[in-house]
């Protein structure tokens, strides 16, 4: 019997050596794939989101617009205090208290405690969510929180300050009133510019992931 020469058993023996898998090369196409596919994903949020500034931006018209301006009728023509943005002073609310009789002032109490309470409370809905769809950072989502809710408590503090002045005026409770009416407008101010800002914000980190070349949509990427 002739021996096995040992390349012959060599080269019979199976090759149990691991091999190295290759790893998987990601292209540009395949990157934008993934990265619309999480957006998609993302719809419903999205939706949630844009439905509450509809829902915002109806009762803000409906409030500023409709209600507070339709008093007006009311008043010969005279604005009421809420949209008097740089203020107002004594002689300011005598006028408009002179022109308001029992049921305007009570007509104005109703807007007040109806679409007045409403919209700023949307108002600080709108900026929570938007905040947390758009932010990362927890820390920045609760200053956005924050600042919601403080807006909603100071603009429904001013509406109640606006009345007092109304059936008591004096300088006091006019200046007090004056103030919290500018600041309100002031933050409402700061709040749809950052809701604006933040949106964009998404949109564009949405829509540009960073990898935008010249070079072939198909190349490579190691």
């Amino acid at each position: 019997m002739a021996r096995r020469r040992a390349k012959d058993y060599q080269q019979q023996q199976p090759d149990n050596r691991k091999q190295k898998p290759e790893r998987p090369r990601l292209t540009k196409a395949q990157i934008k794939e993934d990265i619309h596919r999480a957006n998609r994903q993302e719809g419903s949020p999205g939706i949630l989101v844009f439905a509450v500034l509809a829902v915002t931006a109806f009762i803000a018209f409906y409030y500023h617009i409709l209600a507070l301006q339709g008093m007006e009728q009311l008043t010969g023509g005279v604005s009421m205090l809420d949209h008097r943005l740089g203020g107002f002073d004594v002689a300011d609310v005598e006028q408009l208290s002179g022109r308001m009789d029992e049921a305007a002032m009570g007509q104005y109490n109703f807007v007040h405690i109806t679409a007045g309470r409403i919209f700023p409370i949307m108002m600080a809905l709108s900026v929570i969510v938007v905040a947390v769809w758009t932010l990362r950072s927890k820390l920045a989502k609760w200053i956005a929180a924050i600042v919601g809710v403080g807006y909603a408590a100071l603009e429904i503090w001013a509406a109640i300050t606006r009345e007092t002045a109304l059936l008591d005026t004096t300088e006091a409770n006019v200046a007090l009133a004056s103030s919290l009416t500018i600041a309100q407008w002031l933050i409402l101010t700061f709040l749809v510019i950052g809701i604006v800002v933040m949106l964009i914000l998404k949109f564009i980190g949405r829509n540009s992931p960073g990898l935008e070349t010249s070079l072939d949509p198909d190349r490579e990427i190691p």
